[in-house]
């Protein structure tokens, strides 16, 4: 039985647990990666991931200093300039340029920043990836890790970094607690064509049923999120194209014009989750292990991202003593802002679903205040972006973009 030692072990091989993996080697820690599978990526010519994500400038900032963004195909990413909120008869729209932003976000393929962030972990010497393959068992000492695999080798660091989804294992292994809402929800996704392409708006209406947003892909079509109770999704999922196509454009009003036709549609069960904390003598938390978020907003790998630069930072000066102090200004912080962020998108969810639409009227007075607000429009922009003082400054630095 082999055992091998590293600085740092992360378990869990998406987006955000390789963005940590690569953050950290750059920093010059010998890093461990262990997944149950090998990121691979085949990208369609006939169409797009469904699995595509919003990313904000901060986070396209984390991915370039992690090595994933300029690995990206460009072809299959699509910018936003423009974003639009609506609710009932008032609504706001923020203008890139007008907070000195080039774009506000892109949309991209989940399957892909993966994939192009395990093609920079493969050039980098400073890691090792251990995938396909499963752990059996955790040691979680006070003073160093022990994770034993399922192939019979043993690896052995000072931190242990649980990637490893919404479902951690190693979060149960700890003994963390963990809070959880059941929203009774699913998010229905798919692409649609609509009468104008989608040139680089992200657009969104609180319909009477939950939020609906249309998301600019690529080729000039949109990607649909559209969240709404359980029962009623898996009808509108289970609608021939024609029914569905009248459906949505009862409720959607977008510059773009009716939706013309619709690709395949997916759902997503809707639940929030939270972790009472994300520190645990040597493990630490990050991502979806750490919490998950309703999707209205588009900020739940944007969290995870956050949380990567975050660890990143408090390590910086880390050396083979105790890291427990940096591991407590990690759990404070990461700990205040995703409460903040995931606690203001689950009262906007509770609040729309007020009876008699009282809730979205509500909303909408309130995107009407915010038209006329710069400073609250400007302080959004910010915090929607990760470019806001609560962010990490790998995120706020121009030099990584």
């Amino acid at each position: 039985m082999a055992t091998l030692d590293f600085d740092v072990i992360v378990v869990g091989g998406g987006v955000a647990g390789a963005a940590c993996a690569a953050l950290l080697a750059g920093h010059g820690r010998q890093v461990a990666l262990v997944d149950a599978r090998r990121a691979h990526f085949e990208p369609s010519a006939q169409d797009f991931d469904p699995r595509v994500v919003a990313i904000s400038p901060g986070s396209q900032r984390v991915l370039a200093a992690a090595g994933g963004w300029q690995r990206l195909d460009p072809g299959r990413l699509a910018a936003y300039h423009r974003m639009a909120v609506h609710s009932a008869s008032l609504g706001v729209t923020f203008e890139a340029g007008e907070h000195g932003l080039d774009q506000l976000g892109w949309i991209a393929e989940i399957p892909a920043l993966q994939s192009a962030l395990w093609q920079a972990l493969e050039d980098d010497a400073r890691v090792q990836l251990f995938a396909p393959v499963a752990w059996e068992r955790a040691d979680l000492g006070h003073e160093v890790v022990r994770l034993s695999l399922d192939d019979g080798t043993v690896l052995r660091a000072g931190l242990l970094v649980a990637a490893d989804g919404a479902r951690s294992r190693l979060r149960q292994r700890a003994g963390i607690t963990l809070d959880e809402w059941h929203y009774n929800q699913k998010a229905l996704i798919g692409p649609v064509r609509t009468a104008e392409d989608n040139s680089g708006l992200a657009w969104q209406r609180f319909t009477e049923h939950g939020p609906l947003a249309l998301l600019p892909l690529p080729d000039g079509r949109s990607s649909i999120v559209w969240s709404q109770p359980a029962d009623r999704a898996g009808q509108l999922r289970s609608m021939n194209q024609s029914d569905f196509v009248a459906e949505i454009n009862r409720h959607q009003d977008s510059p773009l014009g009716e939706v013309l036709e619709v690709g395949e549609r997916h759902l997503l069960t809707l639940v929030r989750r939270r972790a009472r904390q994300l520190v645990r003598d040597r493990l630490v938390l990050l991502g979806d292990a750490a919490r998950s978020v309703h999707p209205l907003a588009g900020q739940g790998l944007n969290l995870g991202l956050m949380d990567a630069a975050a660890l990143a930072e408090v390590l910086e000066n880390w050396n083979d003593g105790d890291p427990a102090t940096a591991l407590k200004h990690y759990q404070r912080w990461r700990l205040s802002n995703g409460a903040l962020i995931s606690g203001g998108i689950h009262a906007i969810n509770e609040l729309v679903r007020a009876p008699a639409g009282l809730g979205r009227h509500v909303l909408g007075l309130g995107f009407g205040l915010a038209r006329q607000l710069w400073p609250a429009r400007e302080a959004f922009v910010q915090r929607a972006c990760g470019l806001d003082s609560d962010s990490p400054r790998l995120a706020r630095s121009r030099s990584t973009a």
